[in-house]
C-alpha cells in the first residue's frame, strides 16, 4: 500500500521517486510525489492520459516538455500543467539532476502503478531505458484506471491489442499489480 515517505529508485536510470501524498491521504483526489531525474531521463516518448491531469513544479534544474508540438523549458521555481488527453512528453535535457514535485489528479491507481513500475526496475525487469516489456504495458492499458497511451498510435488499436494479448501476458506471468511490490 503506497504511503507518505515511501521512496523508490530505478538502478538502471537513476530516477528516484518519493511519495509526498498518496491517494489514501487525499481520498483519491490526487497523488503528489517528488521525482529526481538525471540527465536524459524522464518520458521523452509522446503519450497521453485520458483520465488524469499532471502538474510539474520545478524545484531545481530545468524541465523539458513537449506539448502541442512545441518544446518548452520550465526553469526552477515555475510549473506547468499537462492536461488530460493532450499528447505530451517530459524529460531532463540538462546535465544537472532535475527535481520536480509532480501532482496527478485524480489519483485513481497512479501510486500503486509507481510502486510496481519501480519494483520491476529494482528486479531488473525493465530495459536499459527504464521501459517495461510490451506485454506488461498492454496489461496496464487493459487493467489500470489511470491509463497511459502512446500518442503515435490510435488508442483503439492499443485497447484492441491489450484486449487480445492480455490473456497471453497473464499466462506468461504479467500482472497489473504484483503483491511483492504492493504491500
Amino acid at each position: 500500500m503506497p504511503h507518505i515517505g515511501q521512496q523508490f529508485h530505478n538502478p538502471t536510470t537513476g530516477e528516484q521517486v518519493e511519495f509526498l501524498e498518496t491517494g489514501a491521504e487525499t481520498s483519491g483526489r490526487y497523488v503528489r510525489f517528488r521525482s529526481v531525474m538525471p540527465q536524459g531521463k524522464g518520458f521523452e516518448v509522446e503519450h497521453l492520459h485520458p483520465y488524469g491531469d499532471e502538474t510539474f513544479e520545478v524545484v531545481s534544474g530545468t524541465l523539458s516538455v513537449k506539448l502541442d508540438g512545441k518544446i518548452m523549458r520550465i526553469p526552477t521555481g515555475e510549473s506547468i500543467e499537462l492536461p488530460r488527453n493532450r499528447p505530451h512528453a517530459h524529460w531532463n535535457a540538462d546535465a544537472e539532476d532535475l527535481v520536480v514535485i509532480q501532482t496527478i489528479l485524480p489519483c485513481l491507481d497512479v501510486d500503486r502503478f509507481l510502486e510496481n513500475l519501480f519494483g520491476l526496475a529494482m528486479d531488473g525487469r525493465l530495459d536499459a531505458k527504464g521501459q517495461p516489456p510490451f506485454l506488461q504495458v498492454l496489461v496496464w492499458i487493459r487493467h489500470l484506471k489511470n491509463k497511459t497511451y502512446l500518442a503515435a498510435m490510435p488508442r483503439g488499436v492499443q485497447d484492441a491489442l491489450a484486449f487480445v494479448l492480455s490473456p497471453l501476458a497473464h499466462l506468461l506471468g504479467y500482472r497489473p499489480f504484483y503483491e511483492k511490490y504492493s504491500r
